[in-house]
């Protein structure tokens, strides 16, 4: 539902309508000297482009305002994802999560539908898995993704934010994963800090998040335009400079090994998704 004293207007939508409305202002008044099939062409055109805008405006003023549809949405796009095994994206994570060596303990933000589960098929080394989740409509999919992988391990699923999992006794995991969650939390540096106080000395941080491209590059300008749009339908991720915010986060109480890289992401439609940074910080 739509909570009335909450409702808002993201400046993304109101620079949609803003540029349909520009678009008809300017065809009129750029071909008013024209012949009538010019004009009548290029209004045709320019209409078909306004009521594109506005439809997407409207498609995400509803998202904006409508919590539980923005959650829904975004766990059935990624249910459907996660149907496609292999990959070229796959064998990234699956590679960076094999060579950590999961074992023990596993404490896992943000799971999804259980998109790591493909990786741990062969690893009967994992004694118990938590899964922080906040958007509850993963659960059943998760639920499910074990079952369809075959993993015998005791799960259980938290429904909550990653800066709300503090009630986890300290210094108790072995393991932390952080696979493209750290872009949609409100608090980076909070859900590092619970990860942290979980892990045992010794315990391994698994990272891999989307990030910004270089500054003055056209793919840092593209993140910029449609990273306002992803953050709605994305269910609130944003693109940060994930590399300088980890490493100035943990510091010298780990020992951090972070690599950046172009993930192997389609153009369409992620490609300002590309730029990642993976590695293993490990707790001293």
């Amino acid at each position: 539902m739509v909570c009335p004293c909450c409702f808002t207007i993201p400046s993304v939508i109101i620079k949609l309508l803003a540029t349909a409305s520009a678009l008809s202002y300017g065809q009129r008044f750029l071909t008013k000297n024209s012949n009538k099939w010019v004009r009548r062409i290029s209004f045709g055109i320019t209409l078909i482009i306004s009521l594109i805008l506005v439809g997407i405006g409207l498609f995400l003023l509803v998202l904006a305002n409508n919590n539980d549809l923005r959650s829904r949405g975004f766990a059935n796009f990624c249910a459907m994802q996660n149907l496609k095994d292999g990959g070229p994206m796959n064998e990234v994570r699956c590679a960076i999560l094999n060579e950590a060596d999961i074992s023990g303990k596993v404490l896992e933000f943000g799971p999804g539908p259980g998109t790591n589960f493909k990786c741990f098929v062969n690893s009967t080394s994992i004694d118990e898995y938590v899964g922080v989740e906040p958007n509850t409509y993963f659960k059943e999919e998760m639920m499910r993704e074990k079952e369809k992988r075959g993993l015998t391990f005791p799960l259980d699923f938290a429904p909550l934010r990653g800066e709300d999992y503090v009630d986890v006794m300290s210094e108790s995991f072995d393991v932390v994963i952080l696979t493209h969650v750290l872009c949609s939390v409100d608090s980076v540096e909070t859900v590092l800090a619970n990860a942290e106080r979980a892990l045992k000395p010794g315990g391994k941080m698994i990272i891999m998040e989307h990030k910004t491209a270089g500054q003055g590059t056209k793919l840092k300008m593209f993140q910029e335009v449609v990273g306002p749009i992803f953050n709605i339908i994305g269910n609130g991720c944003k693109v940060l400079d994930m590399t300088k915010i980890i490493e100035s986060y943990l510091g010298n109480r780990f020992s951090v090994q972070l690599d950046e890289f172009e993930a192997p992401l389609p153009a369409f439609p992620l490609l300002f998704a590309r730029p990642h940074v993976k590695g293993v910080a490990t707790k001293k």
